[in-house]
């Protein structure tokens, strides 16, 4: 009796599914017989399926074996497959196929993309707002990064902050401040690629001023960096000389860690040099910006190109 139940409750608990690569979930079926066989003496179809997850465990199980063969475009098709059959997924299965799309989709903003991800998007927001129906807060930070970076890459913003209002409430009511300082971050970060740059600053300072609370001395200045973008951008300037201080400041800190983020001192410092017409001083820092995001699988190497274009040919045109 007592293995009876224990085949019972694996009959019905997902959880189950998703066994090691070499084993071959069981299936298990009813013994059982349609009622149109019984009244009509029809065939047949088959004994039913005991699991009822079982069909969308298939899917799962291709989706996840494309990942592991590194094939991105084999995953985005089986995704699409999926979406189209109308099976609903399990909470198992939400964090699953969540974990294979979390791989996909970028985490930083302007990334260069090689595949159209849109066949990512009603995966996402289905398991978002499956779990935003439970309740299932596990579930929601699972999903909720993949889901606003996604509409963020698709300039979608206004959703992507939607999202990430969620994501704020849950670190803050969790007590997690390093984690709710960065979805400050990113929630301004969203005003900032759309030009709201009003918008985006005060959020910057909040976020900056609670990384510096918890100690977290290179999200500060990343999320400085992000703040001195904006009143450069909104022309909201006063003393330069202070301000060019603190980008030095923030430069050497971001640069501890050779990461893309150390470009955007350097861009602001540039463009001090520029305003005070020293071209080719403003020429050696954006180059160097562009070597500081080399191989970051970002669109600030080229877009720091440009700008290092815009530089030269205005230092050409002095020389003439």
């Amino acid at each position: 009796m007592k293995f009876l139940f224990e085949n019972f409750e694996m009959i019905f608990d997902d959880d189950f599914l998703l066994v090691e690569d070499s084993e071959e979930p069981l299936e298990f079926l009813f013994d059982d017989e349609p009622i149109e066989s019984i009244l009509y003496g029809k065939n047949p179809s088959g004994p039913t399926l005991a699991n009822l997850f079982w069909p969308v465990y298939q899917y799962v199980r291709k989706i996840i074996q494309a990942y592991r063969e590194g094939s991105i475009p084999q995953v985005l098709e089986k995704v699409s497959e999926f979406e189209a059959s109308g099976y609903l997924l399990s909470m198992k299965m939400c964090f699953d196929l969540a974990a294979v799309i979390e791989r996909i989709v970028p985490n930083y903003p302007l990334p260069v993309i090689k595949f159209d991800l849109s066949a990512l998007g009603p995966s996402l927001e289905n398991m978002w707002y499956l779990a935003l129906r439970l309740r299932e807060r596990v579930l929601q930070e699972k999903v909720g990064t993949s889901l606003y970076r996604w509409y963020e890459h698709r300039q979608q913003y206004q959703s992507a902050r939607e999202v990430l209002r969620r994501l704020i409430e849950i670190f803050r009511e969790d007590r997690n401040p390093p984690m709710e300082a960065t979805m400050l971050n990113n929630s301004a970060f969203e005003y900032l690629l759309e030009g709201r740059w009003k918008e985006a600053t005060p959020i910057f300072e909040q976020a900056a001023e609670l990384f510096k609370k918890t100690g977290i001395l290179f999200e500060h200045a990343n999320s400085r960096a992000n703040y001195w973008i904006c009143r450069f951008e909104s022309e909201d300037l006063q003393d330069m000389e202070e301000i060019q201080n603190e980008l030095e400041s923030l430069r050497k800190v971001l640069n501890k860690k050779g990461l893309w983020q150390t470009r955007k001192p350097l861009i602001l410092l540039a463009k001090i040099e520029q305003r005070r017409g020293n071209i080719r001083g403003a020429v050696k820092l954006v180059e160097q910006a562009i070597e500081s995001a080399k191989g970051s699988n970002t669109q600030y190497p080229e877009l720091d190109r440009r700008y290092l274009e815009d530089l030269k040919r205005k230092m050409d045109s002095r020389m003439k």
